[in-house]
């Protein structure tokens, strides 16, 4: 997700924009009740399941449990998680709090949660004992350090610290969730050792670089079939004059990390094969032939879908092996303009070769220039500009592709939609896919600007929304707080939207996972009282440390679930 208002130089006409134009504001055939009964006949292997945060489900299943297992809920304001009847949520993993051996501090401003049961590598699926990856978007320096204008060279180290990725294990014991002390929990900051990989790796982009320092912008990410963490990073230029005299390197950032969650040994990798973009995450999967397939979307306003594809092929008897596989692979741009796939390929595709800019030289020299700039070099292709392509997430049943498409108020599209595509032939590594409206933002389906996504054990999407603008924006007073939907992906009632939890003032709700047997979902909220003007003027005191009134951003888990447990 991306709290700050996002720009785009180039002024072209947003497609969605041109087919909001047009009234396309409803599901297509795909979607309606007839259509659910010829979805793609495929179940997900369990791999590929779990590298969408959950085990197998069953396709075949007569209990597709369509209708929401709760009351939906009113729009709201209060500076709380609001929830049903009958269902709590417990503060688990706060900004702040010790977590490790040494005493290092979880991150500010939770987002992305990985979900990797303690026995994964074993083929075990535990849901009561788990390393969770939590992803540490940014920092707000009014709450880490207290100064908001020129910071010292202790609070840019602070902030830099902040950032980043905490590994934390968490285990259920009488009822409650807690942290555990472990060998493996650490944090993954902006000054942690960071090898380069894949073609980019030591090139005149990244100044020959080969390690690197950090990773920042942690926004969303994905996990592989191997059990590994994916972090996506986001917003990474704005932090050069922020951090002025810290050596930060922007070049060296707004890549995909892999990082192992099991071996702390194991140099966290930066993928530059998936390409240089703002990152919100990554929806990994498997081509019928084996190959890793990440989807992967670049947030802000015209800018494109992408999708990564690995020379290699996924071996689950050879996970060393498998860790490798991200290393080389060819990147495509999405044109839903004709429902294709443009491979970003210097020595194939002759209109990177052609590509000038304004100053009338050429854009790229290789193909590392390619991936280090892969927003120019999609819309140079003739990649589509949507509107901010934030989360994009797999259906565990069909394989259909999901994507968030928040807003873009450079043309009008204030509420966002949710669409989804199907690839050919039900093949992640297909050529074309088809794809539709699957939900319309506004006042008549009662969210506005999609973000995270994620799917129950049954299929059906919960969403959390992404509004920057709550609190200034009169078209958006039907919204109340950002919130989490839940929407069925089948039978009547697909794409319409129920309300299930209202997140404090100010805050996101972000990264949400599920535990295995479906019973526990955590989220994170993110930035509660962002909007404070000073620290004795806080708008919110949500998850404060006894003691204070400084909200603070934390893992929460929910649960309440009765019955939802995997068939």
């Amino acid at each position: 997700m991306t709290r700050m208002t996002q720009t785009q130089d180039r002024a072209q006409q947003s497609f969605w924009h041109r087919l909001l134009d047009r009234q396309i504001t409803r599901r297509g055939a795909v979607g309606t009740a007839a259509a659910a009964a010829t979805a793609l006949p495929f179940t997900f292997s369990g791999a590929q399941a779990a590298a969408n945060n959950g085990g197998p489900v069953n396709a075949a299943s007569s209990d597709p449990r369509t209708t929401p297992p709760f009351r939906p809920i009113d729009p709201g304001n209060a500076d709380t998680m609001t929830l049903p009847e009958r269902y709590r949520f417990q503060v688990v993993a706060p900004w702040g709090e010790v977590f490790t051996a040494d005493g290092r501090e979880l991150g500010f401003n939770h987002d992305y949660v990985g979900f990797f049961p303690t026995d994964m590598l074993t083929g075990g699926r535990s849901s009561t004992d788990a390393l969770l990856t939590i992803n540490h978007e940014y920092v707000n320096p009014l709450f880490v350090g207290g100064n908001t204008k020129d910071r010292t060279p202790a609070q840019i180290e602070a902030e830099m610290r902040a950032m980043g990725v905490s590994v934390v294990r968490v285990r259920k014991e009488g009822g409650t969730w807690k942290v555990v002390v472990d060998p493996r929990n650490r944090r993954i900051d902006a000054l942690t050792d960071i090898e380069l990989t894949g073609p980019v790796r030591g090139t005149a982009a990244v100044k020959g670089a080969t390690m690197v320092k950090g990773t920042v912008g942690n926004c969303s990410g994905g996990q592989t079939p191997w059990g590994t963490l994916l972090t996506c990073e986001e917003n990474v230029d704005g932090y050069t004059k922020s951090w002025a005299g810290s050596g930060y390197e922007p070049m060296h950032q707004g890549w995909v990390t892999e990082i192992d969650p099991f071996d702390p040994t194991w140099t966290p990798k930066k993928r530059t094969a998936m390409g240089r973009f703002r990152h919100e995450n990554v929806a990994v999967t498997l081509t019928k032939d084996g190959r890793v397939v990440g989807y992967m979307g670049d947030d802000m306003q015209d800018s494109c879908v992408y999708k990564f594809v690995s020379r290699g092929k996924y071996d689950p008897a050879d996970r060393n092996a498998n860790r490798d596989l991200l290393t080389e692979g060819d990147l495509y741009v999405a044109n839903f303009g004709n429902g294709s796939w443009t491979l970003l390929d210097f020595d194939k595709n002759a209109k990177l070769k052609e590509a000038k800019g304004t100053d009338g030289k050429p854009l790229f020299a290789n193909q590392a220039d390619v991936l280090a700039d892969a927003r120019a070099s999609a819309l140079a292709v003739g990649g589509t500009p949507v509107d901010r392509p934030e989360d994009i997430e797999i259906h565990p049943k069909t394989g259909e592709v999901y994507i968030s498409l928040t807003n873009n108020a450079k043309h009008g599209n204030y509420f966002g939609q949710i669409i989804k595509f199907r690839e050919d032939g039900g093949d992640a590594g297909a050529g074309t896919f088809l794809w539709e409206v699957f939900a319309v933002g506004g006042p008549q389906s009662g969210f506005a600007s999609p973000d995270n996504l994620v799917f129950d054990p049954h299929g059906n999407l919960w969403m959390v929304t992404d509004n920057s603008d709550l609190s200034t924006n009169p078209i958006k007073a039907y919204h109340g707080n950002n919130a989490m939907f839940f929407f069925p992906t089948e039978g009547p009632n697909a794409g319409r939207a129920y309300r299930f939890a209202v997140g404090p003032v100010d805050a996101e709700l972000t990264g949400p996972v599920w535990s295995p047997d479906g019973k526990t979902l955590f989220v994170s909220v993110q930035h509660p009282g962002e909007d404070s003007e000073g620290l004795d003027k806080l708008r919110s005191n949500f998850a404060a440390k006894p003691g204070t009134n400084i909200p603070r951003p934390t893992l929460v888990a929910i649960e309440g679930f009765p019955g939802w447990e995997r068939a």
